[in-house]
């Protein structure tokens, strides 16, 4: 019965995901509206083989009204002498920071440009210096990225019309791989498969959560926040998952306030991707973890709303019970597929399984034109090729993210989630 059960939901869920991605429309202004003031918080830790890059494209940016400040959480390479170098910094003298975490060892500010400042402090974790980042900060709309990525030059100025609306209160943009768009070489299919992951990711799953009021998750890669409501939610919190943590417990707070969360399609961010299959398994199990870890932090709010909140019931329903155990079932079904073919296989299954298929043809598709709407310069012909390496190699892949995710939580705490770094040259 639980696998028939689980059959249906995920098939009704993708179903549902995919109309409703169609049916999202983008919040977009085209009339000019003042510029609000934004704090970009850049949490860094051993990024010195890129962290270059970052800097470059927040020097591109096409917005006046913004401070960019790099939190150095104790990095063991060179990255706070880089920051150095291209920054040019001098000790700032500033009231200390009051904080429930870490020492810092130093402030400073940037001679060529006024608008960057730079935080040393000792490790701490993520968390730790995001909340540094917003004590510091002076604007009202905060910025957190990675210290990995570019932001593209639009992306704050349709950040900001997206905040004229005073019920929303976090938005976050789409997240692509930066070795497919801002790297001039033929990509490994490690990298490609990725890419694609990513672009359904945003354009199908994303959009349809956004639609339905239930997003979930606000990247850490690329979200924007008002700083009001991160000191009433008492900042982030350390763990696993800091960015599903603290969307939830905006959620949480959305649900009480009687306001929104919404994700901008117009606002674009670009992060590196692990490229070796064992960075890209650790990276994923990571993840699986920080998805468990939210949802045991904030198990009283998901479960109690499960049936009056569209995101508590898509979280525990679809993303626990039918995404998840779904991938198992998939696979399964591949299997008795060949093993039963020779005795005959019930047709519903059959159904089901070329149904499955096809419904992954149609929103990878629909995807790769969503990007392709969006950043017009990608390439998108390799990416339908790994539409079917997708469907199996990467649904065999996410069930060892999804076991191993779970197996392993308790006994990892690692806060800091790192990619290998690659050294690539990127066009900025």
């Amino acid at each position: 019965m639980f696998f028939y059960a689980v059959l249906f939901l995920s098939t009704f869920f993708s179903i549902y995901h995919l109309i409703s991605s169609l049916r999202f429309k983008d919040r977009r202004t085209l009339y000019q509206v003042p510029q609000k003031g934004m704090s970009i918080l850049v949490p860094c830790y051993n990024e010195a083989l890129i962290i270059r890059y970052t800097i470059q494209g927040l020097l591109n940016i096409d917005y006046d009204n913004f401070e960019v400040i790099f939190i150095n959480d104790g990095s063991l390479d060179n990255t706070f002498e880089i920051l150095n170098e291209i920054l040019d910094l001098q000790v700032l003298e500033a009231e200390p920071i009051s904080l429930w975490t870490d020492q810092m060892k130093g402030i400073y500010k940037s001679n060529k440009y006024s608008f960057i400042y730079v935080i040393d402090k000792y490790n701490g974790g993520k968390a730790s210096s995001l909340n540094t980042g917003i004590l510091f900060s002076k604007y009202e709309l905060i910025v957190t990225m990675d210290g990995d990525c570019i932001l593209e030059k639009n992306a704050l100025d349709s950040m900001n019309k997206i905040f004229e609306d005073e019920d929303i209160i976090a938005s976050g943009g789409v997240v692509q791989i930066m070795q497919m768009f801002k790297l001039d070489e033929r990509q490994k299919p490690i990298v490609l498969i990725q890419a694609l992951d990513y672009i359904k990711g945003f354009y199908i799953y994303k959009a349809s959560l956004a639609y339905n009021d239930a997003l979930s998750i606000i990247s850490g890669a690329f979200g924007v926040f008002r700083r009001k409501v991160l000191m009433e939610v008492g900042g982030y919190r350390s763990g696993l998952g800091e960015d599903i943590d603290i969307t939830i417990r905006f959620q949480e707070y959305a649900k009480a306030h009687n306001k929104k969360l919404v994700f901008n399609k117009s606002a674009t961010c670009y992060t590196e991707c692990p490229e070796s299959l064992k960075g890209l398994i650790n990276q994923r199990v990571r993840w699986q973890k920080g998805f468990i870890d939210a949802i045991i932090n904030n198990h009283n709010f998901l479960f109690r709303n499960v049936f009056n909140n569209s995101l508590c019931f898509l979280m525990i329903i679809d993303a626990l019970l039918s995404n998840s155990f779904a991938t198992i079932v998939f696979v399964i079904n591949c299997i008795l597929i060949f093993m039963k073919i020779i005795y005959g296989y019930p047709l519903y299954m059959f159904a089901y399984f070329l149904t499955t298929i096809a419904y992954n043809f149609i929103a990878s598709i629909i995807a790769i034109k969503g990007a392709k709407n969006n950043i017009p310069k990608v390439r998108t012909l390799p990416l339908y090729f790994m539409i079917v390496l997708d469907m199996f190699f990467f649904q065999l892949l996410r069930i060892y993210f999804f076991i191993k995710g779970a197996v392993t939580y308790y006994f990892d705490n690692e806060y800091w989630h790192k990619v290998d770094r690659t050294n690539n040259i990127y066009i900025v």
